[in-house]
């Protein structure tokens, strides 16, 4: 069992001891919950990605990074409450970022065996896109009559576009490299595991800030086990009815 797993029988077995206990001590009677968050994907990473290709009877071997930046994210979830202290909940949540693409390469000579020449690949743009579902068991836990914390877990998959070298091209006679951008998409499977604190102005509408771990890894032809989400962070909206 690896570590995320620990966390998340923990973290459910806890909302499920304590959640139910603290549910008759004053919860909000709503029934559905809707949280609208503005937020961060806190973690930056990169891919690295080498190929080779035959050329001049020879091969050209080429290796390239991708940054994926931090950046902002919007975040919406609505759910039911089937115990005063117990609900489920489906969310969506969406990131993007522009990082960067370069590499370097080994190109044979044309005329000469065994005299590569070694070309540096500039900076390109590289996007990337993450579209998450998510399906949650929520616990709530009140601490007083205005703010309760809420924790969560539960599956979470994301739809990942990634634009990535995945080419080159090499003009004829020559030793230059000409980079072939490509953006690849996949499905990633993982978890979604949080905490919420709420504090509620009125009795159907409240703040809140947010702390959570949603992520997962998929498989890109040229990208494998790239991973997909990670830490998140974020404050907005909260409604009840």
């Amino acid at each position: 069992m690896n570590t995320t797993m620990r966390i998340s029988m923990l973290l459910l077995g806890f909302t499920l001891a304590f959640g139910s206990r603290a549910g008759a001590q004053g919860m909000s009677e709503g029934k559905i919950f809707i949280n609208v968050n503005g937020g961060a994907q806190t973690e930056s990473r990169s891919v690295d990605n080498s190929f080779s290709i035959p050329i001049y009877g020879q091969t050209a071997t080429v290796a390239t990074t991708t940054t994926i930046p931090s950046g902002g994210l919007f975040d919406l979830s609505v759910g039911y409450k089937v115990m005063p202290s117990i609900g489920v909940a489906l969310g969506f949540s969406t990131f993007s970022g522009t990082g960067a693409a370069a590499g370097a390469a080994s190109v044979p000579s044309p005329i000469f065996f065994n005299r590569p020449a070694s070309v540096t690949i500039p900076e390109s743009p590289a996007d990337r896109k993450d579209r998450s579902v998510y399906v949650l068991l929520v616990g709530f836990v009140p601490v007083t009559d205005k703010v309760d914390v809420a924790l969560s877990i539960g599956p979470s998959f994301t739809r990942v576009q990634q634009a990535l070298i995945t080419s080159v091209s090499i003009p004829a006679g020559t030793q230059n490299v000409n980079p072939t951008m490509q953006t690849q998409s996949g499905t990633a499977k993982g978890i979604n595991v949080g905490v919420d604190l709420t504090y509620m102005f009125i009795k159907q509408v409240g703040a809140g800030a947010f702390m959570r771990y949603n992520g997962g890894s998929v498989d890109l032809e040229s990208a494998p086990d790239l991973k997909a989400g990670g830490f998140q962070v974020g404050v907005g909206g909260r409604l009840r009815f």
